[in-house]
């Protein structure tokens, strides 16, 4: 006849109620009846340090003159000391649910605490109570707490239930967030042609474009002068085709790059905002200008948004136009 189950040795830091509860379900599986043959088997497996200290507690007899329930009585009190109930009750209310603990796992280990506390007919109402209180989502707890009439049983099935609809929407969620980021690397904003961002957070959502001059996109999106988009070679050309002004080529001794300004990422024409510009030569470019018949140097600023005259000469010039 084979054999079913193999039992170790006691370990003292082990549960002794636990292991002769196995050895028994080992008896009973094997069809071990005799009592002589149960005791002989205890007292082979249980280990060195078992047998010596149920020798003590059995001398002067010896442990195999005694049958295996004697056996189990003897080690049971010295095995297993008596707990102090207040100690297990306060370790019992203290315990709270872990993060990635399930709710079912959560009132396993509850029951488990409770072994020790000695409830009793109470045992039911103190679960239930426990598993409330220590619940981690808000969501679950008070929906429980809004029960009128709550046993354990009932509060374990909405709790569980509530559980599930939760993992399930989050996996939701974060499907949806994936693909929304997904769209978002992949569409380019149409104010200035670069992907990972929505036109309402563009850098460029109050700048002037060059082409039309209306406020909104830069030229490179232009879609006045490009209904389609081009690549940057046409912009630039386009862009240098329709310049009025072009002033003689002076060398460059100092450029400070606003701290507003987007970096450079090699993806297009851009706009930059210069904050200060001085070239080695500091004459100014002058133009002749008529103004209401009135002939008028001015000098060219292609940065300023409009063109001003002194007081004075608005008086000497200009005092028949009225401001």
């Amino acid at each position: 006849m084979p054999t079913y189950g193999r039992i170790e040795e006691f370990k003292f830091e082990n549960n002794f109620e636990e292991y002769t509860e196995r050895l028994e379900e080992y008896f009973l599986a094997n069809e071990i009846d005799d009592d002589d043959k149960k005791r002989s088997i205890f007292l082979t497996v249980c280990g060195e340090k078992t047998y010596s200290l149920l020798r003590n507690l059995c001398a002067p007899a010896k442990p195999n003159t005694k049958t295996f329930d004697n056996l189990k009585e003897v080690l049971t009190d010295p095995l297993r000391p008596k707990p102090l109930i207040i100690a297990e009750r306060y370790k019992f209310h203290q315990r709270k649910q872990e993060s990635h603990e399930k709710v079912r796992d959560y009132l396993a280990n509850l029951r488990k605490l409770a072994d020790t506390c000695q409830f009793n007919a109470f045992l039911e109402e103190a679960l239930r109570d426990r598993l409330v209180c220590g619940l981690c989502s808000k969501t679950i707890q008070r929906k429980l707490l809004s029960e009128s009439e709550l046993d354990l049983k009932k509060a374990f099935e909405i709790a569980v239930g509530i559980e599930a609809a939760e993992k399930e929407t989050n996996e939701f969620r974060n499907e949806v967030s994936t693909t929304h980021k997904v769209t978002m690397r992949s569409s380019e904003c149409y104010r200035c042609g670069k992907s990972g961002h929505n036109a309402d957070s563009c850098f460029y959502k109050n700048s002037r474009c060059h082409e039309c001059k209306e406020i909104g996109h830069i030229s490179r999106k232009c879609r006045k002068s490009f209904p389609k988009n081009e690549n940057q070679d046409k912009v630039k050309k386009q862009y240098k085709k329709n310049t009025k002004f072009k002033a003689k080529p002076s060398k460059v001794y100092q450029i400070e790059e606003n701290s507003e300004s987007e970096p450079e990422e090699n993806s297009g024409w851009e706009v930059f905002t210069v904050k200060t510009c001085r070239t080695s030569d500091n004459k100014e470019l002058k133009l002749d200008v008529k103004i209401k018949d009135v002939d008028y140097v001015m000098e060219l600023d292609t940065g300023a948004a409009v063109s001003i005259i002194a007081e004075e000469n608005y008086k000497k010039y200009f005092s028949n136009i009225k401001l």
